[in-house]
């Protein structure tokens, strides 16, 4: 079994999308040298605006968590050791939306989704320095809306991410 504790920071694909950064943890079984597979979780906030008219700014700040299973090959022998993998799962994004002068409303969505990823492992002893990007997609947008008295808002959530991984991992076996 091979373990690992990273930061994560990600990027957005929507104007006005800013992450803070976060971080993450997975646990991989090895069923070769060069082959593994596993669990993944990471989490990092997520705030991004949109303006609904010339009035009303709505402004949404949550949480983004993908729980995902992980495949990873690793493509080298050696020390330095790149891989190429792919994560799949389950999305859960909680939104806390503010519409200016109009209050909060929350709202949880879990959506499926999936990233093809690219990372290189650099293993000294037991222990591994890594650090991976990913694009991950979720499969179905997350959109919403909220009705307040005679006032409709509407918004659309970022539904593609770059996200950059760096962290040490344990348990990397040696491939000779």
């Amino acid at each position: 079994m091979s373990y690992t504790v990273h930061a994560t920071g990600a990027i957005a694909n929507y104007p006005y999308a800013s992450f803070k950064p976060g971080g993450g943890a997975s646990a991989r079984l090895f069923i070769s040298p060069s082959f593994a597979v596993g669990i993944a979780a990471k989490y990092t906030s997520l705030e991004y605006r949109h303006k609904q008219s010339s009035s009303s700014i709505i402004t949404n700040t949550g949480s983004f968590i993908p729980v995902t299973a992980t495949a990873d090959a690793y493509l080298s022998k050696g020390s330095v050791r790149p891989y190429l993998g792919l994560e799949a799962g389950a999305y859960i994004h909680l939104l806390k939306t503010n519409v200016e002068a109009n209050g909060n409303y929350q709202r949880t969505y879990l959506k499926p989704g999936m990233a093809p990823k690219l990372g290189i492992a650099l293993k000294i002893n037991k222990l591994s320095l890594f650090t991976e990007g990913s694009y991950q997609f979720l499969l179905s947008s997350t959109n919403g809306s909220v009705t307040d008295q005679t006032v409709r808002f509407k918004w659309t959530t970022p539904n593609q991410y770059w996200f950059f991984n760096a962290g040490v991992a344990v348990g990397i076996p040696h491939s000779k």
